[in-house]
């Protein structure tokens, strides 16, 4: 007798179980499942997840790192700006003598002035 086949799909292709009428009677066919393929892609789709959050971990964390850096910076600019502030704050106090006595200090030290009957004497020598 010739076997009848009732499925239109290879077996191979198909999901579902189908059933073969043979001479002997009808038989299960099982299909042939394509879940290592699926597991693969899994597995490649996670350690490529995994490894662009590692890039990303080691990106933010070298970014973290000069923030940081920066922040520091601007922190001593902000006290050096602050200690000149005080000074500044400290000199417009100044009035009268105390005022004079300190234009004249700028006058020699800063711009190299010499008052009435007096001498600048340079030590070429280096020392003090």
């Amino acid at each position: 007798m010739a076997k009848k086949v009732t499925e239109k799909k290879p077996p191979e292709l198909s999901e579902e179980p189908k059933i073969v009428l043979e001479s002997d009677g009808p038989k299960e066919v099982k299909p042939v499942k394509k879940r290592k393929k699926r597991y693969i892609l899994l597995y490649l789709a996670a350690i490529g997840f995994a490894f662009y959050a590692v890039i990303t971990i080691i990106n933010q964390s070298v970014q973290i790192a000069e923030k940081k850096a920066e922040l520091s910076e601007l922190e001593q600019q902000i006290n050096v700006v602050e200690i000149q502030s005080q000074y500044l704050e400290k000199v417009r106090g100044y009035s009268g003598q105390e005022l004079s006595d300190y234009i004249e200090k700028i006058a020699k030290e800063d711009l190299g002035y010499v008052g009435e009957g007096e001498r600048i004497f340079i030590n070429v020598a280096g020392e003090q």
